[in-house]
């Protein structure tokens, strides 16, 4: 009796901690492994994050380890508070390898009604090749109505274009080998000093034009001037112009960039307009997207015109066509470069959020000379049990045969 009732108790106990820890305790945990039947070593790819948080009042504390086959390759640590008109963000990374810290992040935004002042500060560890570096950006923006608003972005040795760590030594080519944040302070030496500023005003007129300045200053003075402007709707037609005037005194010399997107229903279409000077000779088509929905399917067709130059980005950056040098300025994660054409099909299966979805994607390549193009095939199927757990397995066939087989699942609590 006696060992009934402790076990009773600690029953009692244990689902009132799991109940009282459950609103301070947050995480997720997701894991994919991959395997290639036709080559010698099958077992070719792992990879699994583990995202463990803590929660009490305004403060929240999280860490986020990175896995791949190699092993252990990031370790992420995060602090949030946020009490309303005051907010910090702050990030640092580690190498597990080394045990040394890699690059500190730290965001502190003030909010006042339309105003916020927000300071951002980086600091980056010494290494073999480079040296310790630290810098600051002090970013103030604000809008007044709903057709004004300006930005002031001051540089002190930083500047907000993004940093990218990636792990080395490792034989995988997953994306958790690779982390980047906001604050670059790698720009000059180590030295927080006065390293440029950017002023933005955007207003819009008429409700159909936008109006946008950029003036760009570096520390020897005057560098830019850029004038945007954009026609939403022009003519009563879904279409939207877009005119870049660029001034820069160095060189003494402007460039006028016009380009033509529009959005009809479900058909996007890129374009550039080609011109000399600023006589318009023509507009260049160089991608097309297609997307439709019926009932809880969806297919959407992406079409690149122009392999040579542009290339297709994946879903988690828009699944658009873009030229190569903005997708690898941006940052933006893309296709093959030689696929002109992905069509891809996600079907839902009810009840949607708590049951299966498929999906197939078929790439189609210009180097191949199958029917078709045909290059290679995509085919996943997940199930998801309410909100909290899911999983799912894809395969992928190309020209050689069967190539591919993952497996992944996703647990969050």
């Amino acid at each position: 009796m006696t060992r009934a009732c402790g076990l009773a108790g600690i029953l009692v106990l244990a689902v009132a901690f799991g109940a009282f820890a459950s609103d301070f305790f947050t995480g997720s945990w997701e894991a994919t492994i991959g395997l290639a039947p036709q080559q010698t070593q099958p077992f070719t790819t792992f990879e699994s994050t583990l995202d463990v948080g803590v929660s009490v009042a305004f403060l929240t504390l999280h860490s986020v380890s990175d896995f791949v086959i190699d092993g252990w390759v990031w370790e992420e640590l995060g602090l949030l508070a946020d009490v309303g008109l005051l907010s910090f963000d702050g990030h640092m990374l580690y190498d597990p390898q080394t045990g040394s810290m890699r690059y500190a992040e730290g965001i502190l935004a003030l909010c006042a009604g339309p105003l916020t002042a927000t300071l951002y500060g980086a600091v980056t560890s010494a290494t073999q090749s480079e040296s310790a570096n630290y810098g600051y950006v002090l970013d103030i923006r604000g809008r007044v109505s709903d057709v004004f608003s300006f930005e002031s972005a001051t540089y002190l040795g930083a500047d907000l274009s993004g940093i990218s760590f990636t792990a080395s030594g490792s034989v995988s080519d997953s994306t958790l080998l690779t982390k980047t944040f906001v604050t670059d302070p790698t720009i000059d030496p180590i030295t927080a000093i006065f390293s440029g500023e950017d002023i933005t005003f955007e207003g819009t007129l008429f409700g159909c034009v936008t109006l946008t300045s950029l003036t760009s200053f570096t520390a020897s003075g005057f560098e830019s001037e850029q004038l945007t402007t954009e026609f939403h709707g022009l003519f009563g037609i879904p279409l939207i112009l877009k005119l870049d005037l660029i001034y820069e005194l160095q060189t003494n010399s402007y460039v006028f960039t016009p380009s033509l997107e529009t959005n009809f229903g479900c058909i996007s279409v890129y374009s550039h307009i080609i011109s000399t000077g600023s006589v318009i000779s023509g507009v260049e088509l160089y991608g097309l997207k297609l997307s439709m929905t019926v009932g809880t399917a969806t297919l959407e067709s992406i079409s690149n015109l122009d392999t040579t130059t542009c290339v297709i980005t994946t879903p988690e950056f828009g699944s658009v066509v873009e030229p190569l040098t903005d997708a690898i300025a941006d940052g933006h994660v893309y296709y093959d470069q030689d696929y002109w054409e992905i069509l891809r099909l996600d079907v839902g299966i009810p009840p949607i959020g708590a049951g299966f979805s498929f999906s197939v994607e078929t790439f189609f390549s210009t180097t191949d000379g199958l029917l078709f193009d045909w290059a290679k095939s995509v085919m996943g199927l997940t199930l998801a049990l309410g909100t909290s757990i899911s999983t799912s397995t894809a395969i992928t066939v190309d020209s050689t045969g069967f190539t591919g087989w993952t497996l992944s699942f996703r647990v969050s609590w």
